[in-house]
């Protein structure tokens, strides 16, 4: 037999659980060949002696719907080892949707999801369709493989027009809803996705289509999923800071049962109003996996900071007046962040601790980026010192720093001492858990704000050997992801299964400090983190990235379904 690529001498981690083995690897057609001692050659050998093979790692919470139209393989994620990418999450898509629906859709993404209307209005190819019309451009086009979810938002705008954002569906509409789920998992979707948090709010201000929708509205779509022999559900709760509240429970219960299908959920972080929600969750989590019903949180085990800048952030979104505020179209947003009224309702919104506020503290934000140079010199100092030397307060300081730069001006944050130790609490707690994933990157997301594809490293090179084992970990990447989405080709090392491997010195493995790039359409900017200990990246048996550089190869998949 001739192989196409050999991967010799490696300490083979199959994504099983099961302990490491030394072994070689041989790829033919897109496929894992042999696994054992290999006496062949191939056309291409690689030598991984003291590096860990294991499955390309599975990132199952993205965003990368968009940017796949100029960035083929979903960047940063694939530098963090990840071969496939789940799309369309929190029912935010592109499609289906009706060509004069197009823009608006990219306007709620836009505003949600923390992504550049410039970018998208100059490198979106997207002109209206359905699930298909819309993944299928990407055959032959991308370097990871992408999976996509049935978006609520956008089925929902499909049936009701703008009624969309307004109201309950009739039964007619709910039935002409469940039959674009329907074609869109015929078409090989790999699930339906929703979201009904109030602080999803679009680029009109008013709550996203999802958010109106009725209980029953959202189990009769998600039961759709029962018809097909594969998918998964993915879905924010209102309430799930909180831990889910009784309404909530009966909703993930109900979903579960009409659609037989895992049930995919958010990650596990407290908030300001609830720090001990996620415990909760993990109660109910396993109260339910003991009567059988499968909801699957996710662990976040990136590295929490924000950055932040008012002309695009969403980290203020929990208060309705400063989401109404910042959601104002220009010139009267800036307005009213310099009316005294204004900004005087806003300061007591930030300070009532009872409130669903976003809790800033203004005094700790550090200066990242100031656009003029007269600003420059405030580079890396905090707001409170400079409001200190301008006898002010934080809060009046960030918001005059950010009008005198049109809202330009980047800030950012990090957890304190006790916080960061708290969060590792909870994740150390979490990834014990038998039924959480690891995640989330929201890869193509928040890209102003926030970058996570690094949580895949974070948890290799912080999290092992304690609490988790190497296989242990590894398995929470590929093999159990992959058993959740149904993807019966990936995921493990074994004969037949489709060649996604990646090749790491785990005693190397570290994750960079994100930084501000402006290589997206429109030159506009966002956040991305380096790595380093990934030597190959193998995608459906070619090559995709050695030595932390893109090889040119695009051998991506689009799947379809399972």
């Amino acid at each position: 037999m001739s192989f196409d690529l050999i991967i010799r001498n490696g300490r083979v981690v199959d994504g099983t659980g099961l302990k490491a083995y030394a072994a070689d690897v041989a790829i033919a057609d897109g496929r894992i060949a042999r696994i054992g001692r290999i006496n062949e050659s191939a056309a291409r050998e690689y030598d991984a002696t003291g590096l860990v093979v294991s499955p390309g790692f599975i990132d199952i919470h993205t965003h990368y719907d968009v940017q796949l139209d100029w960035d083929p393989i979903a960047t940063p994620s694939a530098w963090h080892g990840v071969t496939t990418v789940m799309a369309g999450n929190c029912g935010f898509t592109l499609a289906p949707a009706k060509p004069d629906d197009v823009d608006w859709l990219a306007g709620m993404l836009s505003r949600v999801e923390g992504m550049s209307r410039a970018a998208l209005g100059e490198g979106l190819r997207f002109t209206g369709g359905g699930f298909a019309d819309f993944w299928n451009r990407f055959n032959g086009k991308i370097g990871v493989n992408v999976g996509g979810y049935v978006g609520h938002s956008a089925v929902r705008r499909y049936v009701m027009g703008d009624d969309a954002s307004e109201r309950e569906a009739t039964q007619d509409e709910i039935e002409a809803m469940m039959e674009l789920v329907r074609q869109g998992m015929r078409e090989g979707a790999i699930g339906f996705s929703t979201s009904q948090l109030d602080i999803h709010v679009g680029e009109d201000g008013r709550e996203v289509p999802s958010n109106h929708a009725s209980q029953e509205e959202v189990v009769a779509l998600c039961g759709v999923l029962s018809e097909f022999d594969h998918g998964a559900v993915e879905i924010i709760p209102r309430s799930f800071a909180a831990g889910y509240d009784a309404d909530d429970r009966k909703l993930l219960v109900d979903i579960y049962h009409a659609s037989g299908k895992p049930v995919e959920l958010n990650p596990l972080i407290p908030s300001t109003t609830h720090p001990m929600g996620w415990e909760r969750t993990l109660e109910f989590v396993d109260e339910m996996a003991e009567q059988g019903v499968r909801l699957h949180p996710m662990c976040s085990v990136n590295k929490l900071e924000a950055h932040m800048r008012l002309r695009d952030t969403f980290l203020f979104d929990e208060s309705p007046l400063w989401r109404e505020t910042l959601c104002l179209p220009e010139p009267d947003r800036m307005n009213a962040l310099r009316d005294p009224a204004t900004r005087e309702r806003l300061r007591e919104a930030n300070d009532d601790p009872t409130g669903r506020a976003f809790i800033m503290d203004f005094d700790r934000l550090i200066i990242e980026e100031a656009t003029t140079e007269a600003n420059k010199p405030l580079e890396g100092r905090t707001v409170g010192e400079i409001a200190k030397e301008r006898n002010t307060t934080g809060f009046e300081c960030f918001l005059d720093l950010s009008l005198s730069e049109d809202l330009g001006m980047n800030f950012y944050t990090e957890m304190d001492e006790v916080a960061t130790q708290f969060i590792k609490h909870i994740n150390k707690t979490a990834v014990g858990n038998p039924m959480v994933m690891a995640g989330s990157s929201d890869g193509g997301a928040h890209l102003a704000s926030f970058v996570g594809a690094d949580y895949t490293t974070r948890l290799l090179s912080e999290f092992v050997p304690d609490p988790l084992s190497l296989e242990e970990a590894i398995y929470r990447l590929t093999g159990m992801p992959a058993n959740v989405h149904g993807l019966v080709d990936r995921g493990t090392i074994r004969v037949g299964a489709k060649a996604d491997l990646v090749c790491f010195d785990v005693e190397a493995l570290r994750s960079g400090r994100a930084y501000l790039v402006e290589d997206f359409p429109a030159n506009s900017c966002r956040y991305v983190v380096d790595s380093e200990g990934y030597k190959l990246t193998v995608v459906n048996g070619q090559i995709l990235i050695e030595d932390g550089r893109h090889t040119g190869a695009l051998p991506g998949e689009v799947l379809h379904g399972a």
